[in-house]
């Protein structure tokens, strides 16, 4: 009799268990997964000085020495090159700061007459002796490659307050030493388009990164269009077209070539 009690008693419980099981509710639902993360749009790399995106910067050789127009240069061609990027900045840096450099220039012209012309002989015996009877289209060519390079829009700017600099050192130049002066002037100038140059290819290398990464999603962003006033194939100026007042033009201060704008 006992036995049979415990067993109903066990049975009572048993199902007393699944009734109270059969009551407990399920379990929630596992959150929803978090919304995917957008990644940010970065813009695409703008170029220094708003350059232009098929811009050829010049090359650098074997040893790492960036090929310009005024690489490996005489001391004739240093002297008028150094003249050149000067009439460049005179008739193109139009800033309050930089009006200055017209007037500047012209006595530059007129102090050192004598020198300018003897270096513009030399240079004429240079490029006859090199390119022999048609060195004249040569060095015409070479000159408008000059004033184009100076002339750079994207650098005109860094370019325009290093050539103020400068006019403020050539000012103080006695005759007969303009030689000596352009060897240390010459690279003052230089140096502002090596460093353009060299930001041009770290921005290249960004933006065809980014181009990689972005352009099938995001497509073709704006570019600025235009040629390369850098090609050897350049034939005209490039630079703003401004005029200024200078002094009635010497032997020496007569342009071979194409000037950047003006006279």
């Amino acid at each position: 009799m006992t036995s049979k009690v415990v067993k109903i008693v066990q049975a009572c419980a048993i199902v007393g268990v699944a009734t109270l099981a059969g009551c407990t509710p399920p379990p929630p639902a596992p959150p929803p997964p978090p919304p995917p993360v957008v990644e940010a749009f970065p813009a695409r790399p703008l170029a220094p000085g708003f350059a232009q995106e098929n811009l050829a910067v010049p090359a650098a050789n074997a040893m790492g020495i960036r090929q310009t127009v005024n690489t490996g240069l005489t001391s004739a061609q240093t002297t008028w090159n150094l003249r050149s990027a000067y009439n460049v900045a005179a008739l193109n840096c139009q800033g309050p700061e930089h009006l200055v450099m017209a007037e500047r220039y012209g006595e530059f012209l007129k102090n050192h007459t004598r020198e300018l012309s003897a270096t513009n002989r030399t240079l004429d015996s240079e490029f006859r002796q090199k390119y022999g009877p048609g060195y004249k289209d040569v060095r015409d060519k070479y000159m408008t490659q000059v004033y184009n390079y100076f002339a750079l829009p994207p650098a005109l700017d860094r370019f325009c307050d290093a050539a103020l600099s400068v006019s403020g050192q050539l000012a103080t130049v006695e005759k007969g030493n303009l030689d000596v002066a352009a060897a240390t002037l010459l690279p003052q100038l230089e140096n502002v388009f090596l460093q353009f140059f060299a930001e041009y290819e770290a921005y290249r290398i960004a933006a065809t990164a980014w181009d990689a990464r972005y352009l099938a999603t995001y497509g073709v962003p704006y570019r600025r269009p235009g040629g390369n006033p850098l090609a050897p194939g350049a034939t005209d100026p490039y630079g703003p077209e401004q005029t200024i007042e200078l002094p009635p033009q010497t032997s020496a201060s007569t342009d071979t070539g194409a000037t950047a704008s003006g006279s």
